[in-house]
């Protein structure tokens, strides 16, 4: 008895591990998603875009950091600390610079600063300092009275151009206009390259499914063989053909799954999605219909001097070697600047002694052993570097839009071939139903020609979205979107 109760408790435990290991299987199992999420994932995460969408994270950190040249910045200094003591050097400097606060022997000795800055966007630069000298360190009448300070203010009158930092932001925007230019057209891009592997990849499904089919029916028709063969209906050349045609067939089954299992996982590359995601192949999908009747609305009948300026005022390349040239303008602009007088205006007040005051520096370079010249004249050849691309550009984009508008051409031609071969299919259909109600060809013979037939149909599907995918670059490249 005891041993029943054992051998069941075991059964139980067993049971139970066996259910456990069901569900779980359930659980690991893919996740689905929809195509629209799918196109959504891909064009977040497929590895181009997501290199565009870092260096546009780059560019914004660049231009954060710029930021920070207008915050306050405050700087304490004790110099020099020494133990013990030290003599006073006399200020005989034999190579004539003014050394400062910093040097070690100055006149004025150890003291303590702190200093804050302030540099505003037009230039203006205010500045305080509050410095405490060692002899005034245990004085408690120095101490009552406070320490030094002074405030001091800058502001550059000529010639009239944005500071470092301003020039560096303008073309720290620039460069992020361009990338996010190309986000936009490249994200796009992709939407159509997604759409045209996810056509080929139905398309390939169907086909596997016709091999797997004709490989099929070379089995039944090798069986039919082996009892024909055993009743002395057929003989060793039948056997043969049989196994020659069943061979062919494997070979073709195996090669329409490798290709199809390739294009769907180099797919899923592209997309970027995650191990355990799968996207169903289907034709309804609501969210493909919602496309392919956008697309069928849109209407490209302009002539091609028409189209060609749509495109070049739509294509992010054209737009980015605009910005390239408005960047290099300014950057020659502002280094022609640079040779002109510089004019600055100051004033400062030191509360030591309660004193003001208010100035203008003026200083000009008069030679600078020809530097000035070569950058202007590599600033200039830029320029013309720049010229030079915008117009290859033009003729780059001119003939990859007259390729899309011929190639138009052309898979109008083969849609209408296709579905001439469709029609001849439905007609053979007709009539070879009719000659198998007649026993004129065996079922094994319809069999094989509504294979063919079912290829024409495939074909036809094929041809209407190339036309449909080649209408989404046309549109793409004249800016036209969803």
């Amino acid at each position: 008895m005891n041993r029943i109760r054992k051998n069941n408790s075991f059964f139980i435990l067993f049971l139970i591990i066996f259910t456990s290991f069901i569900f779980t299987g359930e659980n690991v199992q893919a996740k689905e998603i929809s195509l629209e999420e799918a196109f959504n994932w891909g064009i977040e995460n497929n590895s181009s875009i997501k290199e565009i969408k870092d260096s546009i994270k780059t560019i914004e950190r660049s231009l954060n950091l710029i930021d920070t040249e207008y915050g306050f910045k405050t700087k304490i200094s004790a110099n020099p600390i020494i133990a013990g003591g030290f003599e006073e050097q006399t200020d005989d400097n034999s190579n004539g610079v003014d050394e400062g606060d910093t040097t070690f022997g100055s006149s004025n000795g150890p003291k303590i600063t702190l200093k804050t800055t302030k540099l505003f966007p037009n230039g203006i630069i205010l500045q305080s300092e509050i410095s405490l000298k060692e002899e005034d360190w245990f004085d408690l009448e120095s101490l009552s009275e406070g320490p030094n300070s002074t405030f001091s203010a800058t502001k550059s009158l000529y010639p009239v151009l944005p500071i470092k930092s301003e020039q560096e932001k303008y073309l720290a925007s620039n460069n992020l206009l361009k990338a996010r230019e190309n986000l936009t057209w490249q994200q796009e891009y992709k939407k159509i390259e997604f759409l045209e592997s996810y056509f080929n990849l139905l398309h390939l499904q169907e086909r596997l499914s016709l091999a797997k089919t004709n490989f099929q029916y070379a089995k039944d028709d090798l069986s039919k063989i082996l009892k024909k063969i055993e009743i002395g209906e057929a003989g060793e050349r039948q056997e043969i053909e049989a196994k020659i045609v069943l061979k062919k067939a494997e070979i073709n089954f195996l090669q329409a799954q490798n290709t199809f299992l390739q294009q769907k996982n180099r797919w899923y590359l592209d997309l970027g999605l995650p191990e355990g995601i799968e996207v169903p192949l289907v034709e309804d999908s609501p969210f493909l219909e919602e496309i392919i009747k956008w697309a069928e609305s849109l209407e490209l009948n302009l002539k091609e001097e028409a189209l060609m300026e749509l495109a070049v005022d739509n294509y992010y390349g054209i737009r980015n070697i605009l910005l390239d040239q408005d960047s290099s303008r300014k950057e020659a602009e502002w280094n022609l600047a640079k040779n002109k007088p510089q004019v600055d205006l100051f004033g400062a007040y030191s509360s030591k002694d309660n004193s003001w005051g208010v100035g203008i520096e003026l200083s000009y370079d008069i030679f600078d052993g020809g530097k000035q010249k070569i950058e202007d004249e590599g600033y200039q050849a830029k320029l013309e570097n720049l010229k030079d691309d915008y117009l290859q550009i033009v003729s780059e984009l001119k003939l990859e839009l007259s390729g899309l508008i011929n190639q138009q051409e052309i898979n109008n031609l083969n849609l209408e071939e296709k579905l001439m071969s469709w029609e001849k299919a439905k007609l053979e259909e007709e009539s070879y139903q009719i000659q198998l109600q007649q026993g004129l060809i065996s079922d094994s013979e319809f069999q094989y020609k509504m294979l063919g037939w079912q290829e024409s149909e495939i074909n036809l599907k094929s041809a209407k979205d190339e036309i449909l995918i080649n209408k989404l670059r046309i549109a793409h490249f004249l800016g036209i979107k969803k």
